[in-house]
């Protein structure tokens, strides 16, 4: 009996031996898309703006590039039917605005490119954002070992729909921390944004952001986010491309990736204690 429990110990040991090899899939490359990253800023304590919007182009799974979108003709329109056109930064399919834009509360903004002979055309509503007005700090013990949990409030605004997502960066975070969030069932109330570290250490600076979005905004970041951070299983729903808020008005059927976002933004920087 030993013996057969050995002999089947070992048939197993070769059968996981053998799975170790990386196999790489050939995968079909559909038609190249354009990869749209639009994004309009409004600093709320600064006053400063961070308005670029960043084309490139779709590459096959395994090629781990960036195609710059360049030549590309960008322009964005408000509802008073101003123009801002945005000029290229040498070849880098990174276009910035020549005159910034104001921040106008509740309006309309429409993005209009025009890029190897293909109209693309998207629009998004900038919306006001509850300033962060306190940071707390704690430690979590997690598995044995203390974390650092650090939460941003604001006030939610009661006779408003509100839908942000907050930010956490630091030199000290392997990857930057995204918290999305709607007022459904805390209207009125004050919320939080998170972020739990093991490996903060006291002194390192953490910049705390939180960004107004739409409720469309809001759907693709939770899917985003959704996207990134499931850890896959048996029942896993296959991840798949987003729809943009962006459209190809010469192609429907070559939709663009990607999104166009307009943000009021509150931002602090902390101190790790």
């Amino acid at each position: 009996m030993k013996t057969i429990w050995l002999y089947l110990m070992l048939l197993i040991g070769l059968l996981f031996s053998s799975c170790e090899d990386v196999v790489e899939i050939d995968l079909n490359y559909t038609n190249e898309r354009l990869v749209i990253e639009g994004q309009l800023n409004w600093i709320k304590e600064t006053k400063k703006t961070e308005q670029l919007i960043t084309l490139s182009k779709t590459t096959p799974y395994y090629e781990n590039i960036r195609i710059p979108a360049s030549g590309a003709e960008v322009f964005i329109k408000d509802e008073q039917n101003n123009t801002y056109s945005f000029k290229e930064k040498e070849n880098t399919g990174i276009y910035y605005p020549l005159d910034s834009l104001p921040f106008l509360p509740n309006e309309k903004f429409i993005l209009e490119i025009e890029f190897e002979n293909q109209k693309y055309r998207g629009e998004e509503v900038s919306y006001p954002v509850a300033p962060i007005f306190e940071i707390k700090q704690d430690s979590i013990l997690i598995f044995g070992t203390t974390a650092t949990q650090i939460e941003a409030y604001s006030q939610d605004p009661e006779e408003e729909v509100n839908y942000t997502y907050f930010e956490f960066s630091s030199a000290r975070l392997e990857n930057t921390e995204y918290n999305v969030y709607r007022d459904d069932f805390s209207n009125g109330s004050q919320y939080y944004g998170v972020l739990l570290d093991r490996d903060f250490e006291k002194g390192d600076q953490v910049r705390i952001r939180q960004y107004s979005i739409s409720k469309t905004a809001y759907q693709y970041w939770f899917l985003l986010l959704l996207q990134n951070t499931q850890q896959g299983g048996p029942f896993q729903t296959t991840p798949a491309n987003l729809n943009s808020n962006v459209v190809n008005l010469t192609k429907p059927e070559n939709s663009p990736l990607g999104y166009f976002r307009v943000s009021e933004v509150s931002e602090v920087f902390y101190t790790i204690k």
